[in-house]
């Protein structure tokens, strides 16, 4: 069977004149139409009419048989596939900058055709809406010197200390004493075994200086005073220089902290005007209203003028209701060091629980009280049984 040629129709199939007569064929050559023909198709052979059904099939579709191309032809349609190369060279590698090389029509696909690289989408990068991570801090090398902290505080007279230690690797002994500024009296001394100094910490017992006021009550009298307590740390351990020892010293007074206080007034007790006889009552060591109670609800406490308070007895629980606030009036005179005296008058927001009837008249309340300090921030809890009604020794 004769192959076909059909990448390229052949449009006309006559013989080129040989090449020494550069001039075409008298068939070709133009002819002036005839006015009275000028729609219709010219004269000559050169040109057949396709099949209307054919009219928009592709070039050369149809065709039973094509010529075989003279060599000058041949000639002509190398040189135009080397032009067709060239072309597809330029869209397939495209010009350095500048536009890009008109490409011929393409046929339309159901994938889209890119007509020069420069055409091609690149992938872009998706902005992050994290932030990049800022590098963390190189922390600075520590030396030989520890690292000493302290907490000290006070409620009334009930005082708190903690203390706690870092870098303790060149640390040989820690000393902890507490003093009485007044008097000049020490309170109490302590030196920290090795595996408290191991442990990172060390809570001092609690200490009063109402105790203390008991145990010296003449001489404070004498001048007017009341016990006050200040706190100092020592520490010794290897100097830098690993040839010698230093000493590290902390000395500082605490901080004074809002206490609470429960208390029972007996059936029989009628002095106060604003707590009814047999009820309990929850007042502040410090006389003032601005103090906010809340019923059982710890996580409300947010700070230090906050209290939240739960009584209960036997396991059963006082309900909110059950209680109720009442502004307890204060008349006194302040003795002064030097021995005058100033009237002085305060007022102080106490809350009251009268005892439930599911209360018996005597047995053991449970108290439980949470409050923020103003000093260290923390949750401060007091968790405790109170034996109601107090009896004093007269009454044994």
């Amino acid at each position: 069977m004769e192959k076909q040629d059909l990448e390229i129709p052949v449009r006309e199939d006559y013989p080129l004149a040989p090449e020494e007569y550069p001039q075409p064929l008298p068939e070709t050559e133009f002819r002036q139409p005839d006015g009275r023909a000028e729609d219709a198709a010219p004269p000559g052979e050169d040109y057949v009419n396709p099949d209307e059904k054919a009219e928009f099939s592709p070039p050369g579709y149809g065709r039973k048989e094509a010529s075989v191309p003279s060599g000058r032809k041949r000639r002509l349609r190398r040189l135009l596939y080397a032009a067709v190369a060239l072309v597809l060279l330029g869209l397939l590698f495209g010009r350095r900058g500048g536009d890009a090389i008109p490409a011929a029509a393409v046929v339309s696909t159901d994938e889209p055709v890119y007509t020069s690289s420069s055409d091609v989408p690149l992938p872009t990068a998706v902005p992050s809406d994290e932030p990049s991570p800022s590098p963390e801090p190189t922390p600075e090398p520590l030396g030989r010197e520890p690292v000493v902290e302290t907490d000290f505080f006070y409620f009334s007279h009930e005082h708190h200390a903690r203390i706690r230690l870092s870098n303790t690797g060149a640390l040989h002994s820690v000393r902890v004493e507490v003093r009485e500024e007044l008097l000049d009296k020490q309170v109490y001394e302590h030196y920290l075994s090795e595996e408290e100094i191991s442990a990172g910490g060390f809570e001092l017992p609690i200490l009063s200086t109402g105790d203390l006021y008991m145990e010296n009550m003449k001489a404070y009298d004498a001048v007017h005073g009341w016990p006050k307590f200040e706190m100092t740390v020592t520490a010794w351990y290897e100097n830098e220089a690993g040839d010698g020892e230093d000493t590290l010293t902390l000395t500082r007074e605490p901080d004074d902290e809002m206490g609470y206080s429960v208390s029972y007034l007996r059936p029989d007790n009628t002095w106060s005007e604003v707590v009814p006889p047999d009820s309990f009552y929850v007042s502040p060591y410090e006389d003032t209203t601005e103090i906010r109670y809340l019923i059982n609800d710890p996580d409300a406490v947010t700070d230090p003028l906050t209290c939240s308070v739960d009584l209960s007895w036997n396991g059963r629980h006082a309900a909110p209701e059950d209680y109720e606030e009442v502004v307890e009036k204060h008349e006194y005179t302040r003795i002064h060091s030097d021995g005058t005296e100033t009237p002085e008058v305060s007022y102080t927001k106490l809350l009251v629980l009268r005892r439930p009837d599911w209360m018996p008249a005597e047995g053991t309340l449970h108290v439980h009280i949470v409050q923020r300090l103003a000093g260290t921030g923390e949750l401060w809890v007091r968790d405790y049984d109170f034996d109601y009604p107090i009896r004093y020794d007269w009454e044994s």
